[in-house]
């Protein structure tokens, strides 16, 4: 583990390099067990791998905008136990509600030795995910207009309205996202296959190129 400023990486004791979202859903799984029907906030941008976790122990999420600010916010609430942003940057609230890199590594370690379990163990243990993402260069004076076209077209299917454009599939979903600080959007999605969720960042993204014309 290695507490890079305000965030975390880890690799297993198998030697892997343990993703983001990963790595917040292995904390999750390891805080819930003891604060049982706790909340965890995360972005609007995680995987329902959280919530997934979340219903194993009764727990709830708490899904917030695509900042840190938003999310620090949502850690301060009453319940939350855990917050995250899938980058490596995790919240115990029980701590003070902002991002600690040393805290968290230490707590990581604290967990684990609570349950005398291994990385990899935890991880092992928890949901498959597909997510794809990509960006799709648009201008400042196109931004609004393109937000405006989805927000009409996906009005039968948005989720409630976070952060972005959140098109509910069922089992699938897809999130546009407009960036605050460049002239794009994030076009993230998931799916139950790592290829049916390719296939819907392309096709979102050629959707989103096309209103620009």
């Amino acid at each position: 583990l290695d507490a890079g400023g305000e965030k975390i990486f880890a690799v297993d004791d198998h030697g892997e390099i343990v993703s983001g979202w990963n790595l917040l859903g292995a904390i999750a799984d390891l805080v819930l067990r003891r604060r049982k029907g706790g909340k965890v906030a995360v972005p609007v941008t995680a995987p329902n791998l959280i919530e997934a976790i979340a219903s194993r122990h009764g727990g709830e999420v708490v899904r917030t905008r695509s900042n840190a600010q938003s999310l620090m916010a949502a850690a301060a609430r009453d319940g939350v136990v855990l917050a995250g942003d899938g980058d490596g940057g995790i919240i115990f609230p029980e701590f003070q509600p902002s991002m600690d890199g040393l805290y968290a590594t230490a707590k990581l370690y604290e967990l684990l030795l609570s349950e005398d379990a291994q990385l990899s163990q935890v991880l092992g243990q928890l949901p498959a995910y597909h997510t794809a993402r990509t960006k799709v260069p648009c201008s400042w004076d196109d931004k609004g207009k393109v937000m405006r076209m989805l927000s009409q077209q996906f009005q039968d299917r948005r989720t409630k309205q976070i952060d972005g454009i959140k098109v509910d599939l069922g089992a699938e979903w897809v999130l546009i996202l407009p960036d605050v600080d460049r002239p794009i959007f994030h076009v993230i999605a998931e799916s139950e296959s790592e290829e049916g969720a390719r296939i819907l960042m392309d096709k979102y993204a050629a959707l989103v190129s096309s209103l620009q014309r």
